[in-house]
């Protein structure tokens, strides 16, 4: 066993050291940051209103960002699971929306709407990352695809706008 293992006593299997999940936890971070401040956006500048799914979203995204520090595998996994469960939401209330997604030319609903379609993905992935104890260069292409779909995103809302 290398010393970039550490060995699980109650299972007796070898599990990543920080050290080698360091891709997997920047992702699982970034797409927990990225999942408040995109759950912020509607509440504080567009609908101006509280929306208690969104708020409850964000306690528990902030929980295991927070874990990622204490505990990074199971804070990574628990970022995973809740970004199972956004996707989920998102797949139940799909009629709500594709308005949002039809409509380019409103740039901030469109970049929430792609963002919140798009952050749960990568969660996804970074979860069976983990638990894999896949290459972490994965979660690097995984954080340059969703950054530059978004900022194409962001390209194309604001050439339709004009």
């Amino acid at each position: 066993m290398s010393n970039e293992e550490i060995k699980h006593e109650s299972e007796g299997e070898t599990i990543p050291s920080v050290r080698t999940m360091r891709g997997w936890l920047t992702l699982q971070r970034i797409v927990a940051i990225a999942m408040i401040v995109v759950n912020a956006i509607p509440m504080v500048f567009i609908l101006k209103q509280f929306i208690p799914p969104l708020a409850i979203a964000n306690v528990l995204f902030i929980i295991v960002l927070l874990l990622t520090w204490l505990r990074p595998r199971a804070g990574a996994i628990g970022i995973g699971v809740l970004s199972v469960l956004w996707m989920l939401l998102n797949l139940v209330n799909f009629s709500q929306v594709i308005p949002d997604i039809t409509r380019p030319s409103e740039t901030l609903f469109f970049l929430v709407t792609i963002a919140h379609l798009l952050l749960p993905v990568a969660g996804i992935v970074g979860f069976i990352g983990v638990l894999k104890s896949a290459s972490d260069k994965i979660a690097y292409r995984t954080l340059g695809i969703i950054g530059a779909v978004m900022i194409g995103s962001l390209v194309f809302s604001l050439l339709v706008s004009l």
